[in-house]
């Protein structure tokens, strides 16, 4: 496989409130973790951190048990993260109300497993096809599926950042799992809304499409910096973080 992680504070806020783990030394799963924190002064980026590292930890101390049920064991993580959040935010004011989006992945060379809470995305380009796979939790979403907005509209949409489902803001969490099928030559896309609300869905698949023939970890950079740039030319009001992996083996020109 090849990947590239990057996350950007963008030209407005004054703390990056974003994290991501990507752990390619797991077997027979690897993980990637996404996270965008809400609440005042560090909070969200302590609830965003907490996350990421709670599935992080849960998933590699459970992996062998569970390698056979990694949906379960992925949703178990993604319950353990809310855990500690919810009970972080309670014993210490500073960080009352906290939480956090996430979008978190286990996949093999058949398989990937999303579980998400949040408008976290994760997304599949397939050839010149780009699919949106986890459905965002927003208030804007859910008047789009209402009919009552167009996808246009909530672009601009001036409430499109309030999400209705987050980790750590109630006593249960209430992910949602998905599970697709790739192959070689298809590209993942874990990423918050600071890209996603700058970048057509257009132009994400015109930029990864060509990662499809890519034979470095280089040229996948390249493609995650020129996404990090596109957002900061539109403004950068939000930060900004991507983890990309492409199924394919370095040097393979096939």
């Amino acid at each position: 496989m090849l990947y590239a992680a990057r996350s950007h504070i963008g030209l407005v806020r004054q703390v990056n409130q974003d994290c991501y783990s990507v752990h390619t030394e797991l077997t027979p799963w690897q993980l990637l973790v996404v996270a965008d924190g809400m609440g005042g002064a560090s909070a969200g980026e302590v609830a965003s951190r907490m996350a990421a590292d709670a599935v992080s930890q849960f998933v590699r101390a459970e992996i062998e048990r569970l390698s056979d049920s990694p949906a379960d064991l992925l949703l178990h993580a993604v319950h353990e993260a809310n855990r500690k959040i919810w009970d972080a935010a309670k014993s210490v004011d500073e960080y009352v109300g906290m939480g956090t989006t996430l979008v978190a992945a286990l996949y093999n060379h058949e398989q990937v497993i999303f579980v998400h809470v949040g408008d976290s995305r994760g997304y599949i380009c397939r050839g010149q096809e780009l699919r949106q796979v986890t459905r965002d939790h927003s208030l804007v979403a859910e008047l789009v599926r209402r009919g009552q907005l167009t996808e246009e509209e909530a672009q601009r949409h001036p409430q499109r950042n309030i999400v209705t489902r987050s980790l750590g803001t109630a006593e249960h969490s209430e992910p949602d799992v998905d599970i697709i099928q790739w192959s070689p030559g298809d590209t993942l896309l874990l990423c918050t809304d600071g890209l996603s609300n700058l970048v057509t869905q257009q132009e994400l698949a015109s930029l990864l499409e060509p990662l499809g023939q890519a034979t470095s970890d280089e040229e996948v950079e390249a493609v995650a910096d020129q996404l990090i740039r596109l957002a900061l030319e539109r403004g950068g009001p939000d930060n900004i973080t991507l983890v990309l992996v492409v199924h394919r083996e370095r040097g393979d020109e096939r």
